[in-house]
């Protein structure tokens, strides 16, 4: 991934901006188009169709946005009928190839090496603003002129600077997701297909396709066409066993119920399902359709030298549940189930092996195939199968844990494929073999993580020590970009309370990392600060110095923003920071988690 340049674009009546940024030598250059009736003169054409023919290029929504704009541009036309093509693609939220379709645009990737990072990137419908502040890029900054504004000379130039920031985010982005894209690029190479620009669904669907159409040369394959009036049915595997009358009779409802779609194409599960409260010793869980989960709140749970703490895992759950039951989507027979066996074959061989590339491949094939069992849009749209996959892994589960609860092994959390076990340690080689004998039953696999403790606000939130650290969920995920900032420190310092016995005021206080400060909010219709406009992305401090920020188009306070000051450039660590505001940020965390023992 050697010489790689990111691009932009910035479109006005009177004013067409490529923008381009080496991310190596960080050298820049840009083509413009001043006037509306002007178009790309000799010099400017040649910049611009020597760049995208002998770099290879990326961008933000560029697949989308920016290539059709510049092949559009590349024809020889005019600011203005490029304003009215990029009002198109911005109006009818036009994907990239029914635009290019439209305006008669051809886009060769052997010509133009071209792919977008929207994609490959974690987060769904998440703004490249929005990206930029979660990475913590140096400068937020929404477009200085409003679209369709006719700009002089002055607005130009502050466009200009805009549109290179957005290259400088972009590049933070990139830099983010480098082992992602470098999967692609390895991928690309193996499978001889274009998967730069694709999601890890979107790769796993390429791939499976690609070997049918290896099985089947010149075979089609399109999503199945499933009316939404269609009904589907479960029926439980032999291996489902239960003994309580609860589990009897939630297995016999589940056995009867006739499921249906919901407006997505997406299985609904029934009202008396979802409502079902299962109670398992003294923890209680419910069905759905993404899996089971128990609903414990403030749970606190440390266990004595007598005791251990213990978390089991279905490894692979569903691609083994797929495997084991030879399940498939009927409209592509069991020639899929042959290349998906084949598929987690060759991973296993390539992770015993050490054969990292092979490894993370195949592994997004096998976990991206799933999320599109349940799309309506994907050629491996199967709603029977996806209901068949994930009851199965929720009935399994409460298979085990039935047992455990059984032999008075107490099960203190569950979700999805795993579940946490509080037990004394004479018990350990009860609950050994009753995991060993579900495994036998089942030909599930089961991996281990001994905990130190178990600290948890709900199911979905919640932090666990081990001996080798912590690793948390929801909340408790640091430093991810598929979510928010909210004042990082906080949460870092419950987690140094937890695992390292250092006081909340001390790791906060001692803390000069400005990042570890800020909170981030996407604000509709745009935010004001003091009557400054700051933009539809805004991050802040608290500060004793600060007041609310309000939304721009009706005054209305910004959630959570009493006593904020916008910090949208970072620069020196700030001497107005409110401690006191975060220390009782961490402490009401502490408060949600039903820790009193301070």
């Amino acid at each position: 991934m050697e010489n790689l340049v990111v691009l932009d674009c910035e479109v006005y009546p009177n004013y067409t901006l490529f923008a381009f940024k080496n991310i190596d030598n960080q050298n820049i250059l840009t083509v413009e188009i001043k006037g509306s009736d002007s178009s790309l003169d000799d010099e400017s054409y040649r910049k611009l169709n020597t760049i995208m023919k002998k770099r290879t290029t990326f961008g933000f929504n560029s697949r989308n946005y920016d290539i059709p704009v510049i092949l559009f541009a590349l024809k020889r036309k005019t600011a203005k009928e490029i304003h009215k093509l990029s009002n198109y693609i911005i109006e009818n939220n036009s994907p990239g190839w029914m635009t290019l379709q439209k305006f008669d645009l051809v886009w060769s990737p052997f010509e133009i090496k071209h792919f977008d990072v929207q994609e490959p990137s974690p987060g769904v419908r998440v703004s490249l603003k929005l990206y930029g502040a979660r990475l913590n890029s140096h400068r937020l900054q929404d477009l200085p002129i409003e679209p369709g504004m006719t700009l002089n000379e002055v607005d130009m130039e502050n466009v200009k600077l805009y549109c290179l920031n957005d290259l400088n985010t972009t590049i933070d982005l990139f830099n983010h997701i480098k082992d992602r894209m470098q999967l692609r690029f390895d991928m690309s190479k193996q499978y001889t297909q274009d998967l730069l620009s694709k999601s890890d669904a979107q790769i796993a669907e390429a791939v499976i396709k690609s070997e049918l159409n290896k099985k089947f040369p010149g075979r089609r394959l399109y999503a199945p066409k499933i009316p939404d009036s269609a009904t589907f049915k479960y029926l439980a595997p032999n291996f489902i066993k239960f003994e309580t009358p609860q589990l009897k009779e939630i297995l016999r409802s589940i056995n009867e119920t006739t499921f249906q779609l919901d407006a997505k194409g997406s299985i609904k599960l029934p009202a008396d399902l979802k409502k079902a409260k299962i109670k398992l010793g003294k923890s209680i869980y419910q069905l759905g359709i993404g899996g089971i989960h128990s609903t414990e709140k403030k749970q606190c749970v440390i266990p004595n030298k007598d005791q251990i703490l213990a978390d089991k895992d279905v490894a692979s759950y569903y691609p083994s549940i797929i495997l084991n039951l030879e399940l498939y989507p009927k409209h592509l027979g069991t020639s899929f189930l042959d290349i998906y066996r084949n598929i987690v074959e060759q991973r296993l061989k390539a992770k015993k092996e050490g054969n990292k590339v092979v490894n993370e491949s195949l592994k997004i094939v096998i976990n991206g195939s799933f999320g599109k069992l349940g799309s309506k849009y994907s050629a491996l749209y199967s709603p029977d199968l996806m209901i068949a996959v994930t009851l199965t892994g929720q009935l399994a589960l409460l298979m085990l844990i039935e047992k455990l609860e059984l032999n008075e092994i107490s099960v203190i959390s569950s979700n999805t494929d795993g579940f946490v076990s509080l037990m004394h340690k004479d018990q350990y080689q009860t609950y050994d073999d009753i995991c060993f004998g579900w495994e036998l039953n089942t030909g599930f696999d089961l991996e281990e993580t001994r905990y130190k403790a178990l600290y948890s606000r709900d199911v979905n939130n919640y932090l666990a020590v081990t001996e080798k650290g912590a690793k948390g969920k929801g909340i408790f995920t640091i430093d991810s970009i598929g979510k928010n900032p909210q004042a990082p420190i906080c949460i870092n310092s419950v987690i140094d309370l937890f695992t390292k016995n250092i006081p909340i005021e001390k790791t906060i206080r001692e803390c000069k990392d400005l990042t570890q400060f800020l909170t981030v909010r996407s604000v509709t219709g745009g935010a004001v600060f003091r009557n400054e406009y700051l933009g539809r992305v805004v991050r802040w401090i608290y500060s004793t110095n600060g007041e609310a920020i309000k939304y721009k188009k009706n005054g209305n306070k910004v959630a959570k923003s009493d006593g904020a000051r916008p910090i949208m450039t970072l620069d020196n660590f700030p001497t107005d920071i409110d401690y006191a505001r975060y220390i009782n940020e961490a402490m009401d965390i502490l408060d949600d988690l039903g820790f009193t023992d301070l």
